[in-house]
């Protein structure tokens, strides 16, 4: 009976990820209109609303994206309340289910690869700016700069963003928040420390910059060799349930045969 409810929910799950594509295949082409009379609807609202929906849409790895985040949040949430008042077939259920949760893996997976992408490139960074800023140029002359770079990297992306911020008049402190929420990394986490603390003090911030790009290569060199020697770990589990059986079968398997048979 256990084994019976737990194939009808797998069952319903792989529904739940067919109507996800089939309904993704469907807003491929309503999502250009639906996105414009969403960027309309949010322009109407209260600048404190549009900033709280801003802020949430960071936290949940859509900066910049909050038109599609909103969009994305109110079909969950409609196809939530129908499921639950409409008297509709349990599988139903289950499909909606299936789609809000792969939905959550989906964008938790995705915040925690653009995270690894920032953290990979992020020493360069550091490099860049610490060079900028010995050539004589300032914190924000400097970051100025580094945003104009033609980049399509991941750090790029987020310090223009931040320059961005900082040009349109938000406060170090809230910039530098703003961008933790989307990026929970310690690489950045002890940059914004840094830059807060040399902008209090007056210290020298560029030796400061290098010793952190060195320190973040340094703890990506460890963190592929824990890697590296947790490969045979784990090619454990595959030997052991999928290969030696196969082998034992294949070696035993005609002696038990012949024994039996004679």
């Amino acid at each position: 009976m256990l084994l019976t409810k737990w194939l009808l929910g797998l069952l319903f799950c792989g529904i739940g990820v067919l109507i996800f594509v089939l309904l993704n295949s469907l807003a491929q082409r309503l999502l250009p209109r639906l996105h414009s009379y969403t960027t309309v609807v949010l322009q109407r609202l209260p600048p404190r609303l549009r900033r709280q929906i801003d802020k949430a849409a960071e936290h949940a790895g859509a900066a910049g994206e909050t038109a599609f985040f909103v969009m994305e949040q109110s079909a969950m949430l409609i196809a939530l309340v129908l499921s639950v008042l409409l008297p509709l077939p349990t599988w139903v259920g289950w499909g909606v289910g299936g789609l809000i949760v792969l939905n959550v893996v989906q964008r938790r997976a995705k915040r925690r690869l653009l995270v690894r992408r920032f953290e990979k490139q992020w020493p360069n960074c550091l490099d860049m700016l610490a060079m900028l800023m010995r050539s004589g140029l300032s914190f924000a002359a400097a970051l100025h700069a580094l945003a104009q770079l033609p980049s399509a990297s991941v750090a790029i992306r987020q310090l223009r963003q931040l320059q961005q911020q900082l040009h349109a008049g938000v406060s170090m402190e809230a910039a530098f928040s703003a961008m933790k929420a989307r990026l929970p990394s310690p690489a950045f986490t002890s940059f914004a420390a840094a830059v807060l603390q040399a902008r209090l003090s007056g210290s020298a911030l560029t030796n400061t910059l290098m010793l952190q790009a060195e320190q973040a290569r340094s703890e990506q060199q460890l963190a592929a060799e824990k890697f590296a020697q947790e490969v045979g770990v784990k090619l454990l589990l595959p030997l052991v349930t999928c290969f030696f059986p196969v082998t034992f079968l294949i070696i035993l398997g005609p002696i038990f045969i012949g024994y039996f048979q004679s």
